[in-house]
C-alpha cells in the first residue's frame, strides 16, 4: 500500500527534476588564461649604427683582409697605408688600420711605432677620435703584449748568442793547447833503446 501511495509523488519528483535538467543554463565557457606579456625589443634594435659601431665593423673587416696577406704584399699594403696616412692628415681610422698592419710584420721597429699611433687615440683622443678610442684601447694593450713578448725573445735570442760565442772560444782554446802538445811532444828527443852503449868521448 505505501509503495502505492508514494508512486505518483515520486513520479512528479522525477519530472520536475528532469524539466530542471532540461532549463538549466550552460556553464559558463572557460577563459583562456592571458598571454605572458612580451618583453619589450631592444632600443637599438633596427636604429641606426652609432660612429663607434661603425669604426669597429671597419677595423674588423680590415683585420681579416690582413690575415691571408703574404710578406710581399703586406709590405705593399703598409706602402699604400702610408701614403694614406700622408694624405688624410693622421685620421683616426687610417691609424688604427696602418697599427694593425705594423703589428702584423712581427718586426719590433714596426710594434713600436704602431703603438705610437694607437697610444694617443686610446688615451686622449680628439672629439674626431673619440668613436675610435674604445678599439684603440683593445689594440694598444694587445700590441704592447706583442712588444713584450718580442722583447724577450730578443733577449732570449741575444743570451743564445752570447752562449753560442763562449763555446766557440772555448773550443779554438782547447784546439790551441791541443796544437801545442802535439809541439812538444815531436821536439822531445826519443828514449834510448835499452842496451845500448852510449857514445865514448
Amino acid at each position: 500500500m505505501t509503495d502505492r501511495r508514494l508512486a505518483p509523488h515520486l513520479a512528479s519528483m522525477g519530472a520536475l527534476l528532469l524539466a530542471g535538467c532540461m532549463h538549466a543554463p550552460p556553464p559558463p565557457a572557460v577563459q583562456a588564461a592571458p598571454a605572458c606579456p612580451r618583453p619589450a625589443p631592444c632600443a637599438t634594435a633596427g636604429g641606426p649604427l652609432t660612429p663607434a659601431d661603425d669604426a669597429a665593423r671597419r677595423l674588423l673587416a680590415y683585420h681579416e683582409q690582413l690575415r691571408p696577406l703574404a710578406n710581399a704584399e703586406l709590405a705593399t699594403e703598409l706602402a699604400r697605408q702610408n701614403a694614406a696616412l700622408a694624405a688624410s692628415g693622421n685620421a683616426p681610422a687610417v691609424a688604427l688600420e696602418l697599427a694593425l698592419a705594423l703589428a702584423q710584420t712581427r718586426n719590433g721597429a714596426d710594434t713600436q711605432r704602431a703603438l705610437g699611433l694607437v697610444e694617443p687615440i686610446a688615451r686622449n683622443p680628439t672629439p674626431e677620435q673619440q668613436p675610435w678610442q674604445a678599439l684603440a684601447r683593445l689594440l694598444h694593450a694587445r700590441i704592447a703584449e706583442q712588444r713584450r713578448l718580442e722583447e724577450l725573445l730578443e733577449r732570449q735570442g741575444a743570451q743564445l748568442r752570447e752562449s753560442q760565442r763562449n763555446v766557440q772560444q772555448l773550443n779554438e782554446k782547447l784546439e790551441a793547447l791541443k796544437a801545442i802538445e802535439r809541439s812538444l811532444n815531436n821536439r822531445a828527443p826519443a828514449p834510448a833503446a835499452p842496451g845500448a852503449s852510449a857514445p865514448r868521448p
